[in-house]
């Protein structure tokens, strides 16, 4: 086994729980697609300053998405958003080869309306959304990473939300976490990010899920089976 070679040659098993938290992730990638097609965050604002105003929202029936990392996790949220009525766009995960039915990152940028990012960190992933990048896309298109912190430059995304430059972001995972020596996304003049201390995997159901995997794997271990089995 390339990720684990120690293991391959240890008696120690290692099994996994292959898309436990898939529902969950879904379920935040869209939640957060909707909260700014519909733009709450400005409606509670109103609300809690005592106005009664109405904005501008719009739809996502009819928006594009694309997903870049399009494992188990990349999969469930391709399939909620179709059922909302979104296209769905696979980026080539920078680093993999090409396969049929994806596109190249730089060719998928301009034509989203949502980006969600569901791959991990490599030596050709890391920092993969820079300022580049965000030129690329729609200035009223949104940015979702519950993957890892360091496939996207913090700073560069602060600056692009801060000028105007794209419509907004949900960030659920940080290069440091938590952010003990502070993080451009921290900025309290961000009014178009969401930042969520890494929780998109973690709704109560899907946690129960992965302990009844681990229990199963446990089990069917001891058995003498290879359920869940990665080494």
């Amino acid at each position: 086994n390339t990720i684990f070679p120690e293991l391959a040659a240890s008696p120690v098993p290692l099994t996994n729980g292959r898309g436990v938290f898939s529902r969950s992730l879904a379920e935040f990638a869209m939640g957060a697609s909707l909260f700014f097609a519909k733009d709450f965050r400005r409606l509670i604002r109103s609300q809690e300053a005592g106005r009664w105003e109405q904005f501008d929202v719009t739809e996502v029936h009819g928006q594009t998405m694309g997903i870049v990392g399009y494992g188990v996790l990349g999969r469930g949220v391709a399939r909620v958003a179709e059922a909302f009525g979104m296209q769905v766009l696979v980026a080539r995960r920078p680093g993999a080869p090409a396969e049929p039915g994806r596109i190249e990152l730089d060719e998928l940028l301009p034509q989203v309306d949502v980006l969600s990012l569901h791959c991990p960190i490599t030596e050709h992933t890391q920092g993969m959304i820079g300022a580049a990048q965000l030129a690329r896309m729609k200035p009223d298109a949104v940015l979702i990473n519950t993957a890892r912190g360091g496939l996207v430059d913090a700073e560069a995304l602060a600056e692009a939300l801060r000028a105007g430059r794209l419509g907004g972001a949900a960030i659920d995972v940080l290069v440091q976490e938590p952010p003990v020596d502070g993080n451009a996304l921290l900025a309290a003049d961000l009014s178009n990010l969401i930042v969520t201390p890494h929780t998109a995997w973690a709704a109560k159901e899907s946690r129960q899920r992965a302990i009844d995997e681990l229990a199963a794997n446990v089990g069917d271990f001891f058995a003498g089976g290879q359920r869940g089995r990665v080494v």
